[in-house]
């Protein structure tokens, strides 16, 4: 079997850029992990202008309402007038993780779940570098009321 010098070369070269895509692939996922862990931050402090630092004003948040019976859509502006600027009075019953699913080089897709007293939901996030910063861009939520335990 004939091995050229070029051949050689190539696979060098592959080797070589391998650790460097691999790097930047793991660098854009940790700065997308930082983004959510600064919207765990404001979901826990109930702090929209923490959260507002991670999720662009202009963004959406959709998702289907049982109790509406229809489609909610909203401004991320709008869904964040929610929040108080203080604690839920049960946050420390409240439980929420997230996993990042996919991370190219300008998206990321992130799941959320939550788990609350009363509701139990799960939330998908849409995530952009926009100028060099990672920014949630949508939110599509689904969940329920929990029953209220007898």
């Amino acid at each position: 079997m004939k091995i050229s010098l070029r051949s050689i070369a190539f696979a060098g070269t592959f080797f070589l850029l391998l650790p460097i895509s691999v790097m930047a692939k793991n660098s854009e996922r940790e700065a997308v992990d930082r983004t959510m862990q600064k919207m765990m931050r404001g979901f826990e402090a109930g702090d929209p202008s923490l959260i507002f630092e991670v999720l662009r004003k202009d963004g959406v948040v959709l998702g289907y309402s049982p109790a509406r019976g229809a489609m909610v859509t909203q401004t991320t502006e709008e869904w964040a007038k929610g929040f108080s600027g203080k604690p839920a009075d049960d946050e420390a019953q409240r439980h929420r993780s997230y996993e990042i699913l996919d991370v190219t080089k300008n998206a990321a897709i992130v799941k959320l779940l939550l788990d609350y007293p009363g509701w139990e939901g799960l939330d998908y996030l849409a995530l952009s570098k926009i100028d060099g910063q990672w920014m949630i861009v949508s939110k599509s939520w689904s969940g329920q009321v929990k029953p209220k335990a007898p």
